[in-house]
């Protein structure tokens, strides 16, 4: 079951290319968009949780150090560096750079949690990375004008990602993981509130499409996708296994481009796609463990916020 709260995860973050273009036609900046991602899917959990269990707003100091460390790396400081690796070398490259993040995590979960590193996690790796540099740029990657600060924070965006399950991995036994989600959303807001311009965002909320936006973004690929993340993570799964498994992202991000957004779909990301989903089958079929049973006691009744949605 693990693993499927980790796809269901990769399911929902593939939205953020829909919710992303269409909140950028109006506008609004990458920082501002990030922001209202987070800001959002904070105030959605919050309602949540004030109505359903407000006993979930409770957190103990050990926990709310890690939710603040959480927010601080893999909230706000990933999407400073994701932005920026963007702003220098572009969207290609750095969506590209970003899927190293599996690679990143394996070698973390290693050295942490002396995770077995075999042949066939080596293989779907490898795999994985050739298969999101084909779907992401169609066999077309311009390298003319790409920076050394570009690549280098790309790759900082990537480690920065790849340490959200290396660090609540320690704290969710003690912390339910809303209330972790909470605090951490609340603590990358908080770090990109300089970035933003709330007379413009103001002004673009009158339009209600635009909030609409807004509450599918933070609903989907920040509330849902990171409790989903985090039950799997919670579940006692491989974070080896589960870096490639969220890379389906992409496979569910280029049927949403294709089909909804009018996006080019050509052999070459076809190819990727398709590499894509073998990569995430040889993760599986290269797990060492099984999950623990904790996964059948979350704190958190995922049907419950479905329900509610």
């Amino acid at each position: 079951m693990g693993y499927i709260y980790i796809l269901l995860a990769g399911l929902f973050w593939s939205s953020i290319g829909l919710f992303t273009t269409n909140l950028s036609n109006v506008g609004l900046s990458t920082e501002e968009i990030s922001f209202l991602r987070l800001s959002m899917g904070c105030i959605i959990l919050l309602t949540y949780a004030i109505i359903k269990n407000p006993s979930l707003l409770k957190v103990s100091k050990k926990g709310l150090i890690y939710s603040i460390i959480i927010g601080l790396l893999c909230q706000g400081l990933f999407n400073y560096c994701y932005v920026n690796s963007i702003k220098s070398s572009g969207s290609a490259v750095a969506a590209v750079l970003l899927y190293t993040s599996p690679i990143f995590i394996t070698i973390f979960s290693k050295i942490i949690y002396k995770e077995k590193i075999n042949k066939m996690k080596l293989l779907s790796l490898g795999i994985c990375l050739v298969a999101a540099i084909l779907a992401v740029t169609g066999g077309s990657l311009d390298l003319q004008n790409i920076s050394t600060f570009g690549i280098i924070s790309g790759i900082m965006a990537a480690i920065l990602y790849s340490l959200m399950p290396i660090i609540s991995k320690n704290i969710l036994d003690e912390v339910n993981n809303l209330t972790m989600m909470i605090y951490s959303f609340l603590t990358g807001a908080l770090l990109l509130v300089g970035k933003v311009n709330f007379a413009k965002v103001g002004a673009s909320i009158g339009d209600m499409s635009v909030v609409l936006n807004i509450t599918g973004f933070g609903l989907f690929s920040g509330a849902l996708a990171y409790i989903c993340y985090t039950s799997g993570v919670k579940s006692g799964i491989e974070l080896s296994v589960a870096g490639v498994i969220a890379s389906i992202e992409l496979v569910f991000a280029q049927m949403i481009g294709w089909i909804i957004m009018g996006e080019p779909f050509n052999s070459i990301k076809i190819i990727g796609v398709c590499l894509m989903m073998v990569s995430a089958i040889l993760a599986l079929k290269s797990v060492t463990k099984i999950p623990s049973d904790s996964e059948d006691s979350l704190d958190l009744d995922l049907r419950k916020v479905v329900g509610q949605a």
